[in-house]
């Protein structure tokens, strides 16, 4: 009979410092890097493997191979900085000027929705770096007139939230995404056939939800931006009618 050493639930401290990691704010990729670490290391995978069994840093070196396609995001930082000081921010600014009609939550809301749609199309020519920061953030502000450095935050921060609840749930509309394929892996690995065409399917109604509390989210701060920006002028107005009063 083995101690409390051997308690099987002891490989779940690595979901703890992730928590507690993300939690804290520190930074993602060591916050991920150590609970994996934790992980392994509970689990008994030793550090570095041999030919008999594969340790930590060769399941992570096999890994970071077989998706090092995902690294391809760094050929757009230089064209998205060239862009940015070429003046690609006022650009975008002037031409949500030129547009009647269009609200900041309209606009976020209508991100997302661009953002699962081409998750759902598997295009990949988009992000944070490439689009949502240079392009949308610019236009979302330009929505809000006279905001605050403090509002203009918070709207480049919806700005993120919207591109992270499109990609997150619309890829997986896509079955040769490669969320579906590494979900549809591990099924079969462990028994279980699965199509990926359904696979995908059923992530529809998981979308739909998505977007509707996204869409309460970002009309719900668009409104308390505007009750906030108006609330100096109405303070002064009313001070302007009680001298006047008086």
């Amino acid at each position: 009979m083995g101690g409390w050493w051997d308690w099987p639930a002891w490989k779940l401290l690595g979901v703890v410092v992730l928590i507690v990691g993300l939690a804290r704010r520190w930074p993602a990729g060591p916050v991920v890097l150590g609970a994996g670490l934790v992980t392994a290391g509970l689990a008994g995978l030793p550090f570095v493997g041999d030919n008999a069994r594969p340790g930590m840093l060769d399941t992570l070196g096999k890994a970071f191979v077989e998706n090092r396609v995902i690294t391809l995001y760094l050929l757009t930082l230089p064209a998205v900085g060239l862009s940015e000081r070429m003046g690609l921010h006022s650009v975008m600014a002037r031409l949500m000027g030129r547009l009647s009609g269009v609200s900041l939550a309209r606009v976020l809301i209508g991100f997302q929705v661009a953002r699962v749609v081409m998750g759902a199309l598997g295009l990949r020519l988009q992000g944070h770096v490439a689009f949502g920061r240079p392009m949308v953030a610019p236009m979302a502000t330009a929505a809000l007139p006279t905001a605050s450095p403090a509002h203009a935050a918070e709207v480049k921060a919806a700005v993120a939230a919207a591109e992270n609840y499109g990609n997150f749930f619309g890829q997986n509309l896509f079955p040769a995404s490669a969320g579906c394929l590494l979900v549809a892996g591990v099924l079969r690995g462990a028994g279980y056939p699965v199509d990926v065409v359904k696979l995908s399917l059923a992530a529809i109604p998981v979308v739909v939800v998505s977007l509707g509390l996204a869409s309460v989210q970002f009309v719900w701060l668009a409104r308390r931006l505007e009750r906030l920006k108006a609330q100096p002028t109405d303070t002064s107005a009313g001070a302007t009618g009680g001298d006047r009063h008086g």
